[in-house]
């Protein structure tokens, strides 16, 4: 087995680390949980499927291959780092300190290039064969070569003002993916929205090569979303969550934003009633083992498991000061 660590972004307390678990789980061949610092991840993973969790993460700026683990201080590092076997390449050492973790980053890159220096490595800073990253949180160093790298800004250029119709109180792309991803759907594989809305989640699903299924409500965001879907494998379809036009256990995996009366109308007699139906539905059309993601405005617990799911996680997720979101992570 390999250790990696995964250098976690800090924009939700338990998302990103429980989205990066799932991954490893989904795409090793057998993997177990080392330590878990702040906004930095250890695992180690048989076979692990690097370049894929690259292409899907949403909450990881890198991942990183380790070499060593030490305390936070330059004696400790440069210890661990004339103990480092490094293939003969050009290299560049970049360090990023968590908070006010120290000893400062600049210190850590000084202190490791000096030592490989010593034993005869050449840095390049403009064409590096390789790149050593250290990580400096919770009183240790983590050094390691970077496996690979996320690509965190495109999804800045989805945002949803930026696409083609737009709708407010929908999901952020970083958010969409990391739930896509906590299900652990593959490619190739179906994963469904009944609450479709401008299918923000499902562009996400199909960006890393997800067959996307829609269902919305309302004819105007069926119409307006068709646009943002351009060019993506995905259907979308006029109906009604309580009711799916779908064959029992055929689908992969759901995510689903619920409607919160606020900006997403709720079209029945309740939305007490439209959760009880619509989950009741999901159970039935989800395929057994699968996992399904759910957002709601209030804690729906009992409605998940009254529908037989089994709730895995739970997160929440402070929007403002009148909304926070309760995310569930449910297993079939």
């Amino acid at each position: 087995m390999k250790t990696y660590a995964f250098e976690l972004s800090g924009e939700h307390d338990t998302l990103p680390r429980c989205e990066a678990l799932a991954l490893v789980e989904a795409f090793s061949t057998g993997f177990s949980e080392v330590e878990f610092l702040e906004q930095c991840l250890i695992v180690q993973a048989e076979d692990l499927e690097v370049e894929t969790l690259g292409r899907r993460l949403a909450m990881t700026h890198r991942i990183i291959e380790v070499l060593a683990v030490c305390p936070a201080d330059l004696r400790a590092l440069a210890e661990a780092a004339c103990r480092l076997c490094l293939p003969a390449r050009r290299y560049i050492v970049r360090a990023r300190r968590i908070r006010d973790a120290a000893p400062p980053a600049d210190a850590v890159e000084r202190e490791i290039g000096r030592i490989l220096f010593e034993r005869g490595y050449r840095a390049d800073l403009a064409h590096p064969e390789m790149v050593l990253r250290a990580v400096i949180t919770s009183g240790k160093i983590v050094l390691g070569l970077e496996a690979v790298r996320t690509d965190r800004s495109s999804f800045e250029a989805r945002r949803p003002h930026l696409k083609p119709f737009f709708h407010p109180g929908v999901l952020m792309p970083r958010m969409a993916r990391s739930l896509v991803n906590l299900t652990q759907v593959r490619a190739g594989e179906v994963l469904l929205d009944p609450f479709a809305g401008t299918c923000g989640i499902l562009i996400e699903a199909c960006l890393i090569g997800v067959q996307g299924l829609g269902v919305e409500v309302q004819p105007r965001l069926v119409k307006g979303a068709l646009c943002n879907l351009q060019d993506l494998d995905c259907g979308l379809l006029l109906g009604d969550a309580k009711r799916l036009p779908l064959t029992s256990s055929c689908i992969d995996a759901a995510v689903l934003d619920t409607p919160y009366g606020r900006s997403a109308k709720i079209l029945a007699k309740s939305k007490q009633l439209l959760l009880k139906e619509s989950l009741g539905e999901l159970f039935r059309v989800i395929r057994p083992g699968r996992r399904m993601a759910i957002v709601a405005d209030s804690s729906i617990e009992e409605l998940i498991e009254g529908a037989g799911f089994v709730v895995l996680q739970k997160h929440t997720d402070r929007v403002h000061r009148s909304l926070t979101r309760q995310i569930f992570i449910c297993g079939k």
